[in-house]
């Protein structure tokens, strides 16, 4: 019994990971981000991390009202009046019309963009149906962040900015590629979540392949095993061992967001490559597989296509 305790402070320890500390003189004043999913969890601590440093902060999260009033929070939040500006929009990753109608209102009303925090996912335990007719995880975490990207894309270039995906190392669940079927049949969720984080590693990717030399830096991240909420339709009993567990060997929201906040500002973070612990970490041999990578731009470009026709 008494070797228990050091032992799970030792794994606390371990699991915090690395942490990332901007230098003194960062000042991103002048600056616009997008940070998609900033209601809760890392995304919001992200949003804030970058107002106190000066920046204008963009989020997108679900419901206009819900979006200016978290906006509102974010603002109280930072306590530093005067020296940042956070604006809420109505953004459903899950919902393409709304994806564009986000896009519109940043290109509309916005010079440059200078890092785009692709943050916001979501986990199901059930096979279901965006409104676009999509499977609900690779169609949200993926494919709308996906269209939001394609949309930004001539301004994120004419900025050079940052592309920053939130990907898992639950992408290792994934053996032989992606299966497109998505088949409610033989649905698993872990593999479904696996797979959605996989193409946003693949997506960071084929970003900096295709469009590094005009200026853009793209990086897909592990956060580390965080409690957040966005596994919905979740057994209470599952919840509460879940919560359990990831209070033990787990990261706190902050510790979280610090591989995101790395990626974002540090001139230290590789292009093109998958993160952890704020340093390059060692992936899944799928996630640098150029020929699958490239099929699963070709094939997010024919479902943006196929499903935004009457747009």
């Amino acid at each position: 019994m008494p070797i228990a305790v050091p032992d799970c402070v030792l794994k606390r320890k371990i699991a915090r990971g690395g942490s990332y500390t901007p230098s003194e003189n960062t000042d991103l004043t002048g600056q616009t981000i997008i940070v998609t999913g900033a209601a809760s969890g890392i995304g919001r601590v992200s949003a804030v991390e970058f107002a106190r440093l000066g920046a204008k902060v963009i989020v997108g999260i679900r419901g206009q009202s819900r979006a200016e009033q978290i906006a509102q929070e974010l603002e109280r939040e930072v306590r530093v009046i005067g020296s940042s500006k956070i604006t809420g929009y109505n953004l459903d990753l899950s919902k393409l019309s709304t994806v564009k109608d986000f896009a519109d209102k940043i290109l509309e009303h916005e010079q440059h963009i200078n890092i785009l925090l692709n943050n916001a996912g979501t986990a199901h335990p059930l096979h279901s149906l965006t409104s676009d007719g999509l499977e609900i995880v690779f169609g949200t975490n993926h494919i709308g962040h996906f269209y939001l990207t394609q949309l930004l894309l001539p301004l994120l270039i004419r900025s050079k900015a940052r592309i920053i995906n939130v990907s898992s190392m639950a992408h290792c669940f994934v053996d032989n590629g992606i299966n497109y079927e998505f088949s409610s049949s033989s649905y698993n969720s872990r593999v479904a979540y696996g797979q959605s984080k996989l193409a946003q590693i693949w997506h960071a990717w084929e970003l900096q392949r295709r469009y590094g030399q005009l200026g853009i830096k793209a990086y897909s991240l592990h956060p580390g095993l965080i409690y957040t909420d966005i596994t919905r339709g979740t057994s209470k009993l599952s919840t509460l061992i879940h919560q359990l567990i990831l209070s033990i060997i787990g990261k706190s929201l902050f510790q979280g967001a610090q591989t995101s906040l790395y990626c974002s500002l540090s001139n230290q973070a590789k292009p093109g490559k998958f993160h952890a612990d704020c340093k390059e970490a060692t992936s899944s041999p799928l996630a640098y597989n150029q020929k699958l990578a490239e099929g699963c731009w070709e094939f997010s470009e024919g479902i943006i296509k196929e499903k935004t026709k009457y747009f």
